[in-house]
């Protein structure tokens, strides 16, 4: 009797051993799996470049931001020459819109556009900048939005622009753009990233991470 108790227990135990180590198992192939996975959604961003280009340049921007202005003018024409028109990188631009309101009304604005006509939404990134103001102030209103699409962006038809831009389509996609900024803990913009590591907003720091990155 004593034995055959003996045996049953031995089985339970094995049976909950097994269940124990499938459980770690699993747990473990998920995690790697998730460090595997792509955090910022390449395919769905505003991109720009070749969709076989093999390098990655994230960058997260505001609108209002003044610091965002002067990379759009400086870094990325060049950044642009160098390695986005020669096939080498793909560019992809995540709304971290921090400053105000109004910021996250521009984000919208902007995925509004890249839902219609995706070349256009790169006329509207530098219209915004190109049009700046002090950004103590809320300056991106409707009216500010729906003029600019009206003079600078002919292909967007405005009837549906109007509709989509506070749309809770558009609405959750800012959303999901500014939940992976959080969760990457971004303090500012603009914040770069090449190939899912940060690195210095400055042109020779991207350069170099390209450049490491296009020698593995």
């Amino acid at each position: 009797m004593k034995t055959k108790n003996a045996s049953i227990l031995f089985i339970i135990f094995s049976i909950a051993f097994l269940i124990l180590a499938g459980t770690i198992a699993y747990t473990i192939l998920q995690k790697k799996k998730e460090s595997k996975q792509d955090p910022f959604n390449y395919t769905v961003q505003q991109t720009l470049g070749k969709s076989d280009a093999t390098i990655h340049v994230v960058e997260f921007g505001d609108f209002k931001c003044p610091a965002c202005r002067t990379w759009d003018t400086t870094v990325l024409p060049q950044l642009k020459k160098d390695y986005i028109d020669t096939g080498k990188v793909q560019f992809h631009f995540i709304n971290f819109p921090f400053i105000g309101n109004d910021s996250t009304l521009a984000a919208q604005a902007g995925e509004a556009i890249y839902k219609q006509n995706k070349d256009a939404f790169w006329k509207f990134y530098d219209e915004m900048y190109s049009n700046q103001k002090n950004e103590d102030k809320e300056w991106i209103t409707e009216q500010f939005l729906t003029d600019l699409v009206k003079t600078k962006l002919p292909e967007i038809n405005l009837t549906q622009f109007e509709k989509d831009l506070k749309s809770k389509e558009i609405v959750d996609t800012v959303q999901k753009d500014k939940d992976i900024a959080l969760k990457l803990n971004t303090q500012g913009a603009p914040t770069v990233y090449v190939d899912g590591k940060l690195v210095n907003a400055n042109y020779d720091s991207i350069k170099q991470a390209i450049e490491a990155n296009g020698k593995k």
